[in-house]
C-alpha cells in the first residue's frame, strides 16, 4: 500500500489501523502523509498540529497518528496535485555545462546553478561553447 492509498483510506474510512497487515502498517510514512495532506489548504491547521508530535519529537506512534487523522479528516476526498519544481530547457543546458566543468553529476550541477552568480555561469558556458565536447551535449538532447 503506498502513502497515497493511505491518504485516500483516511478519507473514505474503509479500513481501520487494526485491519492492516504488518507490511501495510510499515508503509504508513508519516512525513509523506503530512506532506500530501498539507497541499489541501483546509488541512493546514490539522497537519501543523500533528507535525508538532512527529519527526524529531516523535511523541506519537504511527498508529496514533493514523487514528488522529482518521477521526479528524472529513469523508469527502479531494485530490490536490503534488507540487513539482519546474526545470526549463535552458537550465538543463546550463547544468550540463556546469557538470562538465566541475566534473559532477547534472543533479549536483543544479545546486551549482543556485549558488553561482550569473556572470560566473555565463563565463563557464562561454568557455565550452566552441569546444568539441559541445557535441556530446547536443547528442544527449535528442
Amino acid at each position: 500500500m503506498n502513502p497515497f492509498e493511505h491518504v485516500k483510506n483516511l478519507h473514505t474510512k474503509k479500513r481501520r489501523w487494526e485491519d492492516f497487515n504488518d507490511e501495510e502498517k510499515k508503509s504508513f510514512n508519516v512525513f509523506i502523509i503530512n506532506k500530501t495532506l498539507s497541499f489541501n489548504p483546509n488541512y493546514l491547521n490539522i497537519v501543523n498540529m500533528v507535525q508538532n508530535y512527529t519527526g524529531l519529537n516523535q511523541v506519537l506512534s504511527q498508529k496514533e497518528i493514523f487514528n488522529l487523522y482518521y477521526s479528524l479528516l472529513p469523508t469527502k476526498f479531494r485530490f490536490y496535485r503534488w507540487i513539482k519544481g519546474e526545470k526549463t530547457k535552458k537550465e538543463k543546458e546550463k547544468a550540463e555545462y556546469l557538470a562538465m566543468h566541475f566534473k559532477v553529476s547534472t543533479r549536483e550541477a543544479y545546486d551549482y546553478l543556485k549558488i553561482l552568480d550569473k556572470k560566473t555561469i555565463n563565463q563557464i558556458i562561454k568557455n565550452y561553447k566552441n569546444e568539441p565536447s559541445r557535441k556530446t551535449i547536443q547528442s544527449t538532447e535528442k
